[in-house]
């Protein structure tokens, strides 16, 4: 088996306990070596039609290829994860599967938890390795769902059983944080990071209130071992690099912005002192020199060929026109569109709606957009969202632009969530309500949607306390909502 095969697919393959055959299309074992092969290869017109016959082991797989696709559906993949796992008479690894499905959508968590914790008592945890390391994966995305004694006791089992692929660092310090030891957890974490992606995000909000200035430091001590760390692990780290450099910004922009409101109307406008010259200088290097680290991060990504890396680093050259020019963001998405022609698509749209670059060109923009739609893409209602705020074709339409945003927040997108909160937070007229732009600001971060945590950090230093104590009560109505 292919050591390269995504951790997901590879469960699902090594799991099941036996295939089917099929009289028409590709039989299980077929679409096994399929994936061995190409881990994107299009498997899923044979795996539903195996999946409709009641085969549970194609059942699994055919959520477990759905997941790592951005146009599935959510409520779909839970669906085919609870046939397989069959109130524990079926295939026991799809609760694992579904466990880190959650993990990966934090807007599922509160929904999905009775459901997990029913299914927890329908098997034995320790009858066999499969179930014991399943009840682990749980452990991870619900803690305070198995009792950290019998966590423990898992867990020994687990080692003394696991022969291949074994990474037992990241349920070690699960299990320490929760026993409250924080030296043996701390410990563990910083091995955990290096072999489990999922470990990232757990040790920066285990770091607590000083986060962001301590998991720079510890990604500099990593940057030596860069190379032969996995890309997945790489990507997220300058992902993580990228959301604490967003917030440093925001704060920066949060205390001129102060200063600049301390100014009595009508008073004579002075020159900076020399001190706040000095200051805005470093505030500007050290935002220069935290762009830098994040782009010798994602640049490694992107050298290995990882296309989440590559959609990042083709976002960030459409979000930053001044700083990069048509031909070399073209070029990105034309390496994107080798793999994944759909985020390609996606990528080209936003390109076509650049003020600054004479590329600009709306008629393609919503071609593409409405193309996307028709295929069910699940980011086309936010980037038809997008046309209409930009006022690519025409002026803004914010109006339009908020409605189309609050359809997609009402399907489940976070994102959404924090569009509405950017145009609360920046739009014109109407639409600048700096209260709306925390509450829903709020809502994203709480829903998993790590970039709004810059706009939340700034809407902080600006808003009265009233002003956020009133959004943070409509916001305890709205995620409720959103997480139904």
């Amino acid at each position: 088996m292919s050591v390269n095969m995504p951790p997901r697919l590879l469960l699902a393959s090594l799991a099941l306990a036996c295939a089917s055959t099929a009289s028409a299309g590709q039989s299980l074992e077929q679409i096994r070596y399929a994936l061995y092969k190409d881990p994107s290869a299009e498997v899923t017109t044979d795996l539903r039609e195996l999946a409709a016959r009641g085969d549970l082991a194609s059942t699994l797989l055919l959520g477990d290829v759905l997941a790592g696709r951005d146009d599935a559906s959510r409520a779909e993949v839970v669906a085919l994860y609870r046939k397989a796992f069959a109130d524990g008479h079926g295939l026991v690894p799809a609760l694992a599967s579904l466990a880190r499905l959650i993990d990966r959508t934090p807007s599922l968590r509160q929904a999905q938890k009775p459901w997990m914790a029913q299914a927890l008592t329908r098997y034995p945890a320790n009858l066999d390795p499969r179930n014991t390391s399943t009840t682990l994966e749980v452990f991870i995305t619900y803690p305070e769902l198995v009792d950290t004694a019998e966590a423990a006791q898992l867990l020994a089992l687990y080692e003394q059983a696991c022969l291949l692929n074994c990474r037992p660092e990241l349920y070690h310090a699960v299990l320490a944080e929760r026993q409250g030891d924080r030296a043996e957890a701390e410990r563990w974490y910083r091995q955990a990071v290096r072999v489990d992606v999922r470990a990232l995000d757990r040790y920066y909000a285990f770091l607590g209130e000083q986060q962001d200035r301590l998991f720079t430091a510890f990604a500099d001590q990593l940057e030596p071992e860069r190379e032969q760390l996995p890309v997945e692990i790489i990507h997220r780290i300058g992902a993580l690099l990228d959301t604490i450099t967003s917030v440093q910004r925001a704060e920066i922009d949060a205390d001129r912005y102060e200063q600049q409101a301390s100014v009595q109307p009508g008073a004579e406008k002075l020159p900076p002192s020399p001190e706040q010259v000095a200051r805005e200088q470093a505030q500007n290097q050290a935002l220069d020199l935290a762009t830098a680290r994040v782009q010798r991060w994602r640049d490694v990504a992107v050298a290995r060929g990882f296309v989440p890396a590559m959609v990042s680093k083709a976002n960030y050259m459409i979000s930053n026109p001044t700083e990069h020019n048509a031909e070399e963001t073209q070029a990105m998405i034309d390496q994107v569109r080798q793999r994944e022609p759909v985020r390609a698509k996606a990528l080209q749209a936003q390109f076509y709606m650049v003020n600054n670059w004479l590329t600009l060109d709306p008629d393609k923009a919503r071609a593409l957009i409405e193309e996307l739609r028709a295929g069910g893409y699940p980011g086309a209602g936010l980037l038809l969202g997008e046309y209409y705020s930009k006022g690519v074709e025409d002026q803004p339409d914010q109006d339009k632009a908020l409605a189309l945003f609050q359809a997609e927040a009402d399907k489940g997108n976070t994102a959404a969530w924090y569009r509405m909160a950017t145009l609360h937070a920046y739009g014109r007229a109407l639409c600048h309500d700096p209260v709306k732009a925390y509450t829903y600001a709020r809502v994203a971060l709480d829903l998993g949607e790590r970039s709004a945590r810059s706009l939340v950090r700034r809407l902080e230093k600006t808003l009265p306390k009233d002003d956020i104590e009133r959004a943070l009560a409509a916001r305890n109505g709205l995620f409720k909502e959103a997480t139904l």
